[in-house]
């Protein structure tokens, strides 16, 4: 009991001890308060405290005073409850910010209140309990109207002045500039602010401006200093500046746009200049006194004396006596019209004289009164000595023109005003008057008009000098005339015009034309020859390999049966060999080195023959379309050239149409008159089957058009085209005897035009070939020669495995060794044409002599114009053209053994 009671005691006596201090501590927080409410009854600022929700929880007096309302009226109230939904949301917004970020806000705002809107500079810092959490804000706001009325006013005021206005600070920067600096440069207020001044300075006037700105920092003003900044388009602009002295690290400064008084400057200075330095005597005159006011060096030079002698003169007696009364009257003339031009002479103190050109202008203001006379002299001395001079020229002048063989006129305001004898005569006229007065143009073929209009134009107003170029005339009667003209700026009569001289070039236009198709033709006959050279070697070579391939497949096809499988295949080999031998022969053809196998044919039969391999051939997205002539196409020529005309235009027409199109071919009958050969490469007149094959391709242009039958000239990527195919195309047709046009533009398509001569007789059927029996030979002794190994021995067992005796040499020195080593008589030579030295008609020469009986039976893949003039074998030569068949070469052996 005793501790329990102890224990109570000490718990009363820390009780009344926490009373105490609780009581004093409450003693504390009225005074606190009391002082606090002293405070905020006092300040013009305004105070108050907001819980954690924004609500009013402590509000200054002067914040009952701004809204109108007593302390009970706001506290316990929000934002929401006092201000419009718009600035409440605002405030609100704020406050959770500020204690998001535990950090205070400082701002301006223009806010709503009892006696309407306000500006307050607001400071908000959040209220922290002792664990750090915000629990609410604390804000104190003043107002700021009337010192935001005063900025408004001053930056209104800042920017209505027209001058460039600034501060500037001590580290390069402008930190303010009105409105008349972003009018003046182009740049925004933005821009100006982040450059640097110093960059917008013209670079020759950085030092100068460094220079000032130490004296400004020196504590003196400045006063009328000019340079140049840089505006935003890259031009310069003239300043004058007048600055304050720095202060406080900042510098107020004002500039004024000089730009155009600078120009203007300059711009006097230059008449000033013009006047003083002008090469013509200036003067200028006053009206009211008639006497020189002032006048420049040269003027004064004129006359020998110093400006300021001449200033003051009478401006009359400057003039010879007998040329003042007329010199009166013009100046009179001029003050009436404004402006007079003349010549007369002036006296200088010495009494010599010297002519002048006067030029004279009378100056009014804008009430017609006269203000002052400008006059403008020249000494034209040398002028009428050349004038003299000229008149004495035209004289010799016109007896040389008269008397030149080429035409020359004159013509001025384009018409006729003068004519040679020689123009009379190129003109067909037998007198002047009937062309004198005429236009030019009249006499100008329609074709010329608007080139020789335009030379006209340009030598007449513009005094241009026209070179020669060709063009035509028209005579008196009509008739065209090529001439070849040209023209100089000529004066004649006081009016400017042209003088022209006119050669009459038909006859070396004709000669040109002439000459230009020969070399045209030579040239084309050169690129036929070299491909003709070319495809002879290549054939030649060709033809002794594909001799034993089409030889020794033939023999293979008659050891087989029918079903034997190796028969099949072997007929595939002999098939190529065979198409192989029809390639090179139409390559020969094209060459010239082989006769073609000429009969009479329809064109549409071929035509219509070759549709199904043409249309297997071209891809299916071409559509292939014929427009025939109704009736038969009757013509000399080779049907398997004439199809490889056709699959040459028409693979051409493909690789021009990757996405497809339309290929047209037509036939047609078209007669040339006599006199049209010109227009129609030579053909002669007569009746033509003519073959149009056009497609909707890409087309040429007139570049290209002009190469396409070219030899090795292609458009096509590497690989895709040898450039041989139009060219074989050409030189097939013109071996028919015809002619082929082309005409493309491009995107236009192309079409391709080919003439052939129609004859009256009707068309040879090609008749199918017999199978002939091989019969074995009758043991005839046979020399075979031949240079290619290959060729050589397959010539050899096929003879021999009919019964004959052959000898084979490779060459002629080998075969007269071989005769005149064994001495055997051999009945026949089987010769190779073209060999390596001496050839096979030598050989046959030299055989001869030694065996006058002997025949000979030459063998060749070309004859090489041997044995052949102009592709037509020579009457009497037994040939044998290479590759050939085992049947072709035992007929024509037993033939020439038999006859």
């Amino acid at each position: 009991m005793d501790n329990q009671e102890k224990e109570l005691q000490r718990l009363r006596r820390e009780l009344e001890t926490a009373n105490l201090r609780i009581q004093g501590l409450e003693g504390d927080l009225g005074g606190a308060r009391a002082i606090l409410k002293a405070a905020l009854d006092v300040t013009p600022d305004i105070f108050v405290l907001k819980d954690r929700e924004s609500v009013y929880r402590v509000v200054s007096p002067a914040f009952c005073s701004f809204m109108g309302k007593s302390e009970e009226e706001l506290i316990g109230k929000t934002d929401y409850d006092l201000f419009p939904p718009e600035d409440a949301a605002m405030y609100v917004e704020g406050d959770a910010k500020v204690m998001s970020a535990l950090e205070p806000e400082v701002k301006d705002w223009n806010v709503s209140g009892g006696s309407g809107r306000v500006w307050f500079h607001a400071i908000k810092t959040p209220v922290l309990d002792s664990s750090g959490e915000a629990i609410g804000v604390l804000c104190f706001i003043r107002d700021i109207s009337k010192r935001k009325k005063v900025e408004l006013e001053f930056e209104r005021f800042f920017n209505l002045i027209p001058d460039m206005v600034c501060i500037a600070s001590g580290d390069g920067y402008f930190t303010k500039v009105n409105a008349a600096w972003q009018k003046t440069l182009g740049y925004s207020e933005k821009e100006l602010l982040a450059i640097p001044y110093n960059d917008l300075i013209h670079p020759d006037d950085r030092e100068p401006t460094r220079v000032e700105l130490e004296r400004l920092i020196a504590g003196r003003g400045l006063k009328n200093f000019v340079n140049r900044y840089r505006a935003k388009d890259g031009s310069y602009r003239w300043f004058e500046w007048n600055t304050t002295a720095v202060e406080a690290n900042a510098l107020y400064a004002v500039a004024r746009d000089i730009t155009a008084r600078i120009e203007n400057e300059q711009e006097t200075r230059l008449w000033a200049d013009a006047f003083r330095f002008c090469s013509h005597g200036i003067a200028i005159g006053l009206p009211l006194t008639n006497a020189v006011l002032t006048c420049n060096e040269a003027f004064a030079r004129m006359y020998g004396q110093p400006v300021s002698a001449i200033e003051g003169s009478p401006i009359v007696s400057m003039y010879m006596p007998e040329d003042r009364e007329r010199v009166i009257g013009l100046i009179q003339e001029a003050d009436q019209t404004g402006f007079v031009s003349y010549q007369a002479r002036m006296s200088r103190r010495d009494g010599s004289s010297f002519p002048v050109q006067m030029d004279m202008v009378s100056v009014s203001n804008e009430e017609g009164h006269l203000l002052y006379r400008i006059a403008t002299m020249q000494d034209i001395t040398e002028q009428v000595a050349w004038q003299t001079a000229l008149l004495e020229s035209e004289e010799r002048f016109r007896s040389v023109v008269e008397s030149s063989p080429d035409a020359i006129f004159i013509q001025t305001g384009g018409c006729f005003t003068y004519l040679s004898p020689g123009a009379l005569l190129l003109f067909g006229a037998s007198s002047a008057e009937e062309i004198l007065g005429r236009r030019v143009l009249e006499l100008i073929h329609p074709d010329f008009r608007s080139i020789v209009a335009e030379r006209i134009h340009a030598i007449n107003e513009l005094h241009q000098m026209q070179p020669a170029i060709e063009n035509r005339i028209l005579r008196i009667d009509g008739t065209p005339v090529d001439v070849e003209g040209s023209g100089v700026p000529f004066v004649y009569a006081g009016v400017h015009g042209a003088l022209v001289f006119m050669r009459d070039v038909s006859a070396r236009k004709k000669a040109e034309k002439e000459r230009a198709e020969l070399e045209r033709q030579l040239f084309q006959s050169q690129k036929i020859e070299s491909i003709g050279r070319l495809a002879g070697g290549v054939a030649h070579d060709l033809n002794n390999l594909l001799t034993p391939i089409l030889g020794y497949s033939e023999m293979l096809l008659n050891r087989f049966p029918e079903s034997d499988k190796r028969k099949q295949r072997i007929e595939i080999i002999h098939d190529a060999a065979l198409k192989s031998r029809d390639l090179v022969r139409q390559l020969l053809a094209f060459s010239s080195r082989q006769a073609l196998e000429f009969r009479m044919i329809d064109l549409n039969a071929v035509i219509l023959g070759f549709e199904k391999l043409l249309r297997r051939t071209i891809r299916a997205n071409i559509d292939i379309r014929y427009r025939l002539h109704g009736g038969m196409l009757s013509m000399q020529g080779d049907a398997g050239q004439l199809e490889q005309i056709i699959m040459n235009l028409a693979i051409n027409a493909e690789d021009a149409m990757p996405s497809g199109g339309e290929l047209v071919m037509e036939t047609s009958i078209g007669v040339f008159e006599k006199g049209q050969e010109k227009l129609i490469d030579g053909l002669p007149s007569g009746r033509y089957a003519i073959l149009s094959v056009c497609d909707t391709g890409s087309g040429m242009d007139g570049e290209t058009l002009a190469h396409i039958f070219e030899p090795f000239y292609t458009t096509k990527a590497k690989g895709k085209g040898t450039g041989l195919g139009l060219s074989t195309v050409y030189g097939i047709v013109r071996q028919h005897g015809g002619i082929i046009k082309a005409a493309s533009e491009p995107d236009g398509g192309t079409c391709f035009r080919l003439c052939f001569p129609l004859y009256e007789s009707g068309v040879q059927p090609l008749l199918p070939q017999e199978e002939t029996q091989l019969q074995q030979g009758s043991g005839a002794t046979i020399l075979v020669v031949e240079d290619d190994e290959m060729v050589r021995k397959f010539v050899v067992q096929a003879l021999t495995e009919e019964g004959y005796a052959i000898y084979d040499a490779a060459g002629g020195e080998e075969a007269l060794e071989m005769l005149a080593k064994k001495g055997f008589e051999p009945e026949l030579l089987l010769t190779d044409l073209v060999m390596r030295g001496m050839n096979g008609k030598e050989l046959y020469g030299q055989v001869k002599s030694m065996i006058p009986s002997i025949r000979v039976i030459y063998m060749s893949g070309y004859t090489k114009n041997i044995i052949t003039s102009h592709g037509v074998i020579n009457e009497g030569i037994s040939f044998l053209q290479k590759p050939f068949s085992v049947e072709a070469l035992v007929a024509k052996v037993k033939g020439i053994l038999s006859s």
